[in-house]
């Protein structure tokens, strides 16, 4: 199974480093005309201060949520990996190595890569509704394209769950920018495969950094998935994916003239939405220092949310699982669910630290954002360092008529929690 390669901000600093201080001005203009460009050199910088912000343990996956450092991690990793630039890594993981004139030389490379990547286009709804068994099992998974740490771990407890899924669904994110090595060494190479479940697969912000050719093409086409969004029901629920990131924190297409058609007809029935972006955080503000992205998909949604017509909603975006407590305006139950497979450090500015077990913990109500509970604790699948990460996992859904189980498992498949909905 192939290797994913990681590109880190030590490794590529290192290489500047020894390049900056073996050449005067002109042979760094002579090794290759990107550099001779301002706004290329700015760019390259912004990227550099983006993984150096978002750098943890050595040797640790890190991922920006921005396009241009998202693109230059995917293409560097492709170039070491065809060159053999590459030193055993931990985890499974190979780890990017570049001297002084590696950088330098792919540059201008990866200006050309960048400018020819075209976006996919949007497919609108083919007005399919895949029908679900009234007693379902659903395994949901989050920003789990990683190949690494946790990710493979939650394939394998998924595959050997006993009890079997109906439905087996992605909700977002293939790191580094989802390009066609990414999509097919980090995704689909490892998807779970369970006999007679359907497989689906949101669109996430990573995806669409190579414009989502990928993921349209390839991951699409293997799930036999018509389009970005999708539509599952049964007797007593009506499962809506919704695609939020084609563009970015909104809905793209007739997808809101898709929903009003679903809440139109449910019938009684409790309608549940899937996304990759979330409808709001108490965590986001905190680590990322912004707030307000989510105004333009809440304001998507504002009629379904004001009639309380939504009963509950799975998210990712976020590298978190929390439980929210019940929404005190729109009544829906928010379920952050974006910790099956990237390495994220855990909420110590929220929770403060504490070594101890994992286990959840009590998140305060914050900006009227409701509270709820979080997972926290060390993570085993990041050898490195276990006790700055927080855990990785999935969620079991079963729906049983108009009930509806939800199980909280670790990576390697231990239970942790349950909430039952009705």
């Amino acid at each position: 199974m192939p290797r994913p390669v990681i590109v880190n901000h030590q490794s590529l600093q290192m290489g500047l480093e020894s390049g900056l201080e073996s050449a005067g001005s002109g042979a760094l203009e002579a090794r290759g005309t990107a550099l001779s460009s301002p706004e290329m050199v700015a760019e390259l910088s912004h990227a550099l201060r983006l993984l150096e912000a978002e750098q943890g343990a050595a040797g640790v996956m890190t991922a920006s949520r921005d396009q241009a450092t998202s693109l230059l991690q995917t293409f560097l990793a492709r170039q070491a990996l065809e060159e053999q630039k590459v030193d055993e890594g931990s985890s499974g993981a190979l780890e990017a190595r570049f001297d002084q004139r590696d950088f330098f030389g792919w540059a201008g490379s990866f200006f050309d890569w960048w400018k020819k990547l075209a976006k996919h286009d949007f497919v609108d709804w083919d007005g399919r509704v895949d029908r679900l068994p009234n007693r379902t099992r659903i395994a949901v998974l989050s920003d789990w394209g990683s190949g690494l740490y946790g990710a493979p771990p939650c394939q394998k407890s998924i595959e050997a769950d006993a009890g079997g899924f109906d439905l087996v669904f992605h909700l977002g994110d293939v790191y580094y920018a989802g390009d066609d090595d990414e999509v097919r060494d980090r995704f689909l190479a490892f998807w779970p495969r369970v006999d007679g479940a359907l497989s689906r697969a949101l669109n996430g912000n990573h995806e669409m950094y190579t414009g989502g050719r990928a993921y349209f093409k390839q991951a699409l086409a293997q799930f036999g998935q018509p389009s970005s969004f999708c539509a599952l029901e049964n007797d007593h629920w009506v499962l809506v994916g919704m695609d939020t990131a084609y563009k970015d924190h909104r809905l793209h297409g007739k997808q809101r003239d898709w929903i009003r058609q679903l809440v139109g007809r449910a019938a009684g029935r409790k309608v549940v939405l899937f996304s990759h972006h979330q409808p709001y955080s108490i965590l986001e503000a905190l680590k990322h220092g912004q707030a307000g992205q989510e105004r333009g998909l809440i304001k998507d949604l504002g009629e379904f949310l004001a009639n309380r017509q939504i009963y509950a909603w799975y998210w990712g975006h976020e590298h978190h699982c929390v439980i929210y407590d019940d929404h005190p305006f729109w009544g829906l139950k928010g379920r952050c669910v974006g910790h099956s497979g990237f390495p994220e450090f855990r909420p110590t500015k929220v929770l403060g630290d504490d070594p101890g077990q994992l286990r959840f913990r009590r998140l305060p109500t914050r900006n009227l954002v409701p509270g709820g509970l979080v997972l926290d604790g060390p993570n085993p699948h990041v050898a490195e360092a276990p006790e700055k990460y927080a855990p990785h996992g999935y969620v079991v859904l079963e729906l049983d008529g108009d009930r509806l189980l939800e199980s909280y498992h670790e990576a390697a498949g231990d239970l942790l929690h349950q909430v039952e909905l009705r």
